[in-house]
Order: C-alpha cells, then structure tokens, then sequence
C-alpha cells in the first residue's frame, strides 16, 4: 500500500465526448412564443414591402400624368403584384379594386396628376422609417436572449456529464477504499480518507452547480418568452398603424377621384363601391386573431437527473437510497416555498379584483406574470419530486404512483446519455388592445385634398346616367353651401364646423338614402338607424359622414351605412 497515492483508480464507463457533438433539442424552433413572432414579422415584413411599393406607385403615377395612358396601365401591374401574398382582408382588397379601376381609367386620367398631393407619399415615407426604427432592435434582442437559452440548455447537458463523471470517480475511490482499508496502515488509512472526503466535497459543490445551472435555465426560458412576447406585440401595434394609414389614404385617395367630375362618374362608382366595402375594426380584428391558435400549446424543459436515478450505477443501493432521501428533502422545501409565494400573489389578485382602485392595469398584469411563473416553478420542482420519487419507489421495491406528470415526463438519449425532459401546457397569453372606435377614427381624417369646384350650368340627365348626375350634382350644391363665395385655397368641412348655421329653413333636400344596417349613435349629433329607414339626405361631407333627416330629426351619420337612392325612385315618390 507504499505506493496508494501513485495508484490511478480505473473506473468502467463509456468513454468522454466533447461537450460540442452532444445532439442538441432544437428548444427555440419549439416555443408558441416564437412561432407567432416569426409568422408576425413575416407579415409585417410584406406590409413594409406593400408600403413601398404603394408609395412608388403614387410618386411615379404623378412623374407620368403625360404619358398617363401607358404609365398607369404598368402602375397597375405593379399595385396587383404588390397585393399578392398580401392578408386577405377588405382593406388590402380594396386597393386590388384600385388596380383594376386604374386600367379603365387610363384614357381619362391624363391630368389627374396634378391634383394628387405629396401628403400621402410623405405619411407612407414617415411611417416606414418609423417601423423600421422601431423594428430595428426586436431582431438583435430576440436572437440574444434565444442564445442564451440555448447555451444554458448546452451548459446544462455538459455540466450534468460532468457531475456523472465525477460521481463515478467517487463511487470508485469509495469501493477501493472499503475493500482495502482492512490491508493498508493507519497512515495510508487517512490519506484514503482525506482523499474521500474530497472527492465527496467535489461531488456535493458540482451537485449544487447543477442545481443552480438548471434554475437559472428556467429562468432565462421565462424572460426569452417575455421578450418574444413583447415584440409580437409591438408588431401588431405596428401593424395596426399601417392598416389605419392604408385606410386614411384610402379615403383620400377616393376623395380625389371624386372631383374630376361628371367624365369620371363611373370610374367613381366603382370606387365608392369597393370604400364602402372596407371595414376597418374588422381588419384590426382579423389582424389580431390571425396568428392565434386556441390549441394547447406545450412547451418541454430540460429536467435535472441525478446519478443516483441510474439503477445500473455503482452505487449500493442503501446509498442510493440516502441521497435520493436528501434530493427529496430538498424540493419538499422548495415546493413549499414556492406554494407559498402563489398563495401569497393569489391573495394580492383577489384583493386587486375586490378592489380595483388598489391598482392599476400595469400592476395586474405584472402580478399575473408573477403567479404565472411561481406557477410553472411550482410545477416544475413537482415534476422533478415525482422523477425522484418514482426511483425511490424502484429501490424500495413499492409499486409506482399516478401523479398529473405522468404522461409528461419523457425521455430522450444522445449518444451515451439519457435526458429527462416535461412538456408542461403553456397557454398563450397575448394583450389584445383596444380597438380605436368609430368616432376617434372620424375625428383622425384630415382632408387635405383639391378644393371642389362649383358650377351653375344645369345638365338635362339621360335616364341611364341620372342617377350619376344627380349625385354629382348634389355634391356640388352641398360644397357651394359649405364655401360661400371660397374657391381657391378653402378647406372642406370638418366634424368641427357640423352643424353650425344650419337651420331646417335653410336645407334643402339633395336626395334619399336607405339603411343598410343599424347604427347606434356615439354622439348628440348623430342619427340612431335602423335597417330599411328611409332618409332625406341634406348634405354629403367628405369624411365619411352625412347629414340628413329621419322621423323629423336632424344629424349626421355614416355614409357606409346607408344606401342612396336612384333618382327614378325620387320622381315617382314626388309625383304620387
């Protein structure tokens, strides 16, 4: 025994591998989170391309006014193109039916340039500058907290090796020492000893440093969802902006066409047809549910196995048996203080709810978050106290126990270990935010298109094309009405100026109207309808709204809601 500290204990095992060919999980192409950022971010990357495409459609429509018939024939090609592969919602398709209204036109928009303003071009500009500065950074967090995810997932892997490496080395030494100590003198005893008791002080620090690996991986799992989360948001925040824009300009855009006259008539049904068909709160509400599956989404974490686990190890099972105990008295403790902190976030929520002006939105939504991760810690250590539990029971030789991680746990091998992983169920939890309502979206339209020139001459209507006049016309008579004696450089009316100087002497009837749906009025100065009500149509105003007569009261309503009548159907109604 002279020469026991030259001696190499040999150990029987599979030999080492490098820490890189272990085959890793691709744990970031599974995650709910980062899936619904990646199909976000594609759509937002088609909406940015959209947008660039519909500006340098505006800004070469107004370069080619003199050669309009052959230029707007390719800028239509260009806008179809642009289109494709675009969401299918009434806002998008709306600007499909611009392409097609912009090949029929080409021989009568030869002039049409010069009334487009620069305003639509300059908000397209200014908005994609402000996405992609906004945009710019998501890519950079995202990927640097995924690596991190995926380097503590590999540290995990390499440090649990590590641990079984050492924990071998230490069963070994602690067999040599028992079969020889009986052989050996007391000097050589205590070097075994000492050595021992190293070894085993090893095994207990790299124990804890796997522990402490293995938590602070979940935490970081935690915060790389939080910021897949947040970003997913700020897309469709983003995205939202850019479907208001696109239908701003949209009405603007039919704003233009409208005062070339009584030649574009037409052209300009066919507009207001595919406008009226556009329905905004829709769009944001498709926009917002699009990529949201109600399916249970799963998500597997990497759980913590022990030497001990492994029945073939050269550990006696007394032994066995004894560090297993201590693991146990471990997560005991930690699930207890862990139920502990969700009752305690439980009560804080039901206080909040109790009494909501304790808190505010911020504070509650934090809160859920707390209750939402001490939640998934809690289940996690329950999973591992059943892993734990079930090797016990082998050793014991009890039969095993049902417990809710059962069909759960699952295991997974590279190429000389064996990986314990939980799929735990992790609904998706994605703050819809209000959509913006039908008067704010009323009060945000700022019309800065040509000012509508009045005429005095009176035209005789043809029967087919009566209707078309008469509403042009009207349009006409309710502009003089609005500008006095204004024509150049005046603005139309706003919802500001509704209203005013107006009295039921003064107006006269332009027209009828139907309703097509029932509306419920926001406001003072607005008209309840229902479907099949018939109107005396006072004014048309170029936001959207009109003003009109039903059942002896005055006020304004959506012009998409409503339906103008022929004026055949005027003359009859008169006659009798």
């Amino acid at each position: 025994m002279r020469d026991f500290g030259r001696r190499v204990v040999k150990v029987p095992g599979t030999k080492s591998t490098n820490g890189n060919s272990l085959k890793m999980k691709d744990v970031i192409s599974t995650c709910s989170y980062n899936q619904l950022y990646q199909n976000v971010k594609q759509g937002s990357k088609s909406g940015d391309h959209f947008c660039k495409e519909l500006m340098a459609v505006f800004q070469q429509r107004a370069e080619l006014e003199h050669i309009y018939a052959k230029g707007l024939q390719k800028l239509a090609g260009k806008l179809i193109k642009a289109s494709k592969g675009m969401t299918n919602n009434s806002t998008y398709n709306a600007w499909c039916h611009m392409s097609d209204e912009m090949y029929s036109r080409a021989d009568a928009h030869r002039t049409l340039g010069n009334a487009f303003q620069q305003d639509a071009i300059l908000e397209l500009r200014q908005t994609l500058d402000e996405h992609n500065r906004r945009k710019r950074p998501l890519d950079s967090v995202t990927e640097r907290n995924g690596k991190l995810v995926t380097t503590n997932w590999n540290e995990q892997l390499k440090m649990k090796k590590k641990l079984a490496g050492i924990t071998r080395e230490h069963e070994a030494l602690f067999n040599f020492v028992e079969n020889n100590k009986h052989i050996c003198t007391e000097k050589e005893k205590q070097k075994m000893l000492n050595r021992l008791t190293k070894s085993a002080e090893m095994q207990v620090r790299m124990d804890e440093e796997y522990f402490n690996i293995n938590m602070e991986g979940h935490q970081m799992r935690l915060k790389w969802e939080n910021t897949m989360k947040h970003c997913y948001q700020i897309l469709q925040e983003l995205e939202k902006q850019r479907i208001e824009l696109l239908c701003n300009i949209l009405n603007r855009y039919n704003l233009h066409m409208a005062s070339l006259g009584q030649t574009l008539t037409h052209g300009q049904r066919q507009i207001e047809q595919a406008v009226q068909k556009v329905d905004l709160e829709k769009d944001l509400q498709i926009l917002a549910e699009e990529h949201i599956t109600t399916e249970d989404n799963t998500a597997e974490f990497l759980m913590v196995d022990y030497f001990e686990e492994d029945s073939r190890s050269l550990m006696e099972k007394d032994r066995r048996r004894e560090a297993i105990k201590v693991k146990l008295q471990r997560l005991e403790s930690s699930i207890s203080k862990t139920k502990k902190d969700c009752e305690g976030i439980e009560k804080l929520m039901k206080t909040y709810s109790e009494n909501p002006s304790f808190s505010n939105q911020n504070n509650i939504e934090e809160t859920e978050q707390h209750l939402d991760e001490n939640t998934l810690k809690l289940d996690l250590l329950e999973a591992t106290y059943y892993k734990l539990s079930l090797s016990l029971s082998e050793l014991e030789g009890k039969p095993k126990s049902l417990h809710r991680f059962s069909d759960s746990i699952m295991k997974w091998k590279d190429k000389d270990c064996e990986h314990s992983i939980v799929q735990l169920s992790r609904p998706i939890k994605i703050r819809k935010t209000p959509l913006r309502s039908r008067r704010s979206l009323r009060a945000s339209i700022i019309y800065k298109g040509p000012v509508l020139t009045m005429t005095h001459e009176t035209v005789e209507p043809s029967p087919s094309t009566a209707d078309h006049v008469t509403s042009s016309a009207s349009s006409q008579q309710s502009a003089a009405a609005d500008h006095g004696s204004t024509v150049n450089g005046a603005l139309p009316q706003t919802d500001d100026d509704k209203g005013q100087g107006q009295t039921r002497a003064d107006m006269c009837s332009i027209g009828k109207c139907k309703a097509l749906y029932n509306y419920t009025s926001e406001n003072e100065d607005e008209l309840n309808l229902k479907k099949g009500d018939l109107l005396d149509l006072y004014q048309k105003e170029e936001n959207g709204w009109w003003f009109g007569e039903l059942q002896g009261q005055t006020g304004h309503f959506p012009s998409t809601y409503v339906e103008e009548l022929p004026v055949s159907i005027h003359v009859k109604s008169s006659d009798a």
